[in-house]
Parts: structure tokens; C-alpha cells; sequence
């Protein structure tokens, strides 16, 4: 009688510990998949965020476009409207005096009010950039900030530089633009050069021969709103699928560019 029931005894401490090694590995396997079904889920929620994150930039980059196109429309339509009526007005009347020249002053003034406001207009929302593509609208702006700073710009185009749906093209324009303003901002240089280089993908690349500026050192200043242009680029490169590279090797000057991919655009 001895035997069996010894023989019983480990049977069922055989069986009780393949349970519990059985048990144990169930229990294992669950906390591996709870855990892997957690990253996934977290994950998830992190690509989700992204993509709320991606909208709501969109979003407000786009009202940004249209809070200025709304603003370029009243400049042109009805600020110029009235001044080149007001100067018609003045004309008039200096025609009936017997001095004509006193009004000169005045006319001169209001001519050139009314060319400071065209060129708001024309910085507000490009019309070249509209009617021409990319490529026009960056050269005309380099010969716009050339004849304002006085500084030779020069736009150089390499390779086959492909067009753009209109709102990635604005955006790309409103990077050029920030990049040709920190280069005479913060750069003190003599000569801008932009080269555009279209092959897989597109190259934006702004360089300068001034003193160069740290970005990570301005954008840290934004409280003091200094760093908001470099946010503004990071912002719509980000939106466009781009990379912006900062040459920090540099010795003279400073070389900022920007690779968006075709696809991406």
C-alpha cells in the first residue's frame, strides 16, 4: 500500500507544479502582451497627437495666409484706391493755382506713401508668387530686399527646380523670406547669395559672408520675441515634410538650408 500511494503523492506534485509552471507562463505571456498592447496603444495615442498637432499648425499657418491676403486686399483695393484718388485730387487743384510747384512736397509724399503701401501689399501676399511660381517669386524678393538694404542678393537656380501645389509654394516662399531677414537681421553681411537646387528633392539654401548668428542662442530668445522667425521656419518646415540644417561649423558668415522632399510637397 506503501507504493502507490507514494507513487500518487509525486504524480500530484508533478502535476501541481507543471500548473503552476504552466500558470506562471500564462500569466507571463499575459503581462508581455498587456505591456506590448500598452506601447501600442501608446504609440497610437503619440501618432495621434502628432497629427492633431500637424492640423492645428496647418490650421493656423493657413489663417495667418488669409489674415494677410484679407489685409493685402484692403491695402491695395481700398488704402490705394483712395490715396491715388486723393493724389488725382491734388493734382487738380494744383493746376489751379498760380503757384503749381507749391504742391509738389505734398504730391511727392503721397507718392510715396502710396508706393510703401503697394510694397506692404506685395510682402502681404506675393502676386508674382501666384501668377509665376516659386522660383520667380524668390528672385523678385531677393531683387526687392536688394534695392531696400542696398545689399548685393543673389539668386542662383540649379537643375530642373519643379513646381508646387500653391499653398506648400507659399509656405517655402515665407521661409525664403524669414532667412533673407535673419541674414541682415543678425548676420551683419555684405552679400546674400540664395541658390535653389531641384533634383530628388528641393534645396533652399540662404548664405552669407557677415559675422553669423547661433539659432540655438535666438530662438532662445523668444520671450523677447527675437526667436519667433526661427520658430516660423522650424513650424512650416515640419508642416511641409522638410529639413532645416543650420551650418554651425561655419567659420564666416552663416548657411541655413532647407531639403523638402517632392513627395512630401
Amino acid at each position: 500500500m506503501a507504493g502507490p500511494s507514494e507513487y500518487q503523492i509525486a504524480l500530484l506534485i508533478t502535476l501541481g507544479t507543471v500548473g503552476m509552471l504552466l500558470l506562471a507562463i500564462a500569466i507571463v505571456l499575459f503581462m508581455v502582451f498587456y505591456q506590448k498592447k500598452m506601447i501600442q496603444e501608446e504609440l497610437k495615442r503619440q501618432q495621434l497627437e502628432l497629427i492633431y498637432q500637424q492640423k492645428m499648425m496647418e490650421s493656423a499657418l493657413e489663417s495667418q495666409e488669409q489674415e494677410r491676403r484679407r489685409l493685402a486686399g484692403e491695402l491695395h483695393d481700398s488704402i490705394g484706391a483712395m490715396l491715388s484718388t486723393i493724389r488725382v485730387g491734388i493734382i487738380t487743384i494744383a493746376r489751379q493755382l498760380p503757384d503749381p510747384e507749391s504742391l509738389n512736397q505734398s504730391k511727392k509724399m503721397l507718392d510715396d506713401t502710396i508706393s510703401s503701401v503697394r510694397a506692404i501689399s506685395r510682402e502681404l501676399m506675393p502676386s508674382t508668387l501666384e501668377k509665376f511660381g516659386f522660383t520667380h517669386a524668390v528672385k523678385e524678393v531677393c531683387e526687392r530686399f536688394q534695392e531696400t538694404s542696398l545689399l548685393p542678393i543673389h539668386c542662383i537656380e540649379v537643375g530642373e527646380v519643379r513646381s508646387f501645389e500653391k499653398s506648400r509654394e507659399l509656405m517655402l516662399f515665407r521661409i525664403v523670406q524669414e532667412l533673407l531677414n535673419n541674414a541682415m537681421k543678425h548676420a551683419k553681411a555684405s552679400i546674400i547669395q540664395v541658390t535653389l537646387t531641384g533634383s530628388d528633392s528641393l534645396s533652399v539654401c540662404v548664405e552669407d559672408d557677415g559675422v553669423g548668428y547661433d539659432p540655438d542662442v535666438i530662438k532662445g530668445s523668444v520671450q523677447n520675441g527675437k526667436g519667433l522667425g526661427l520658430f516660423n521656419i522650424e513650424n512650416r518646415a515640419r508642416v511641409l515634410g522638410a529639413t532645416v540644417i543650420f551650418d554651425k561649423e561655419r567659420v564666416i558668415g552663416s548657411k541655413i538650408t532647407l531639403v523638402v522632399p517632392y513627395e512630401k510637397v
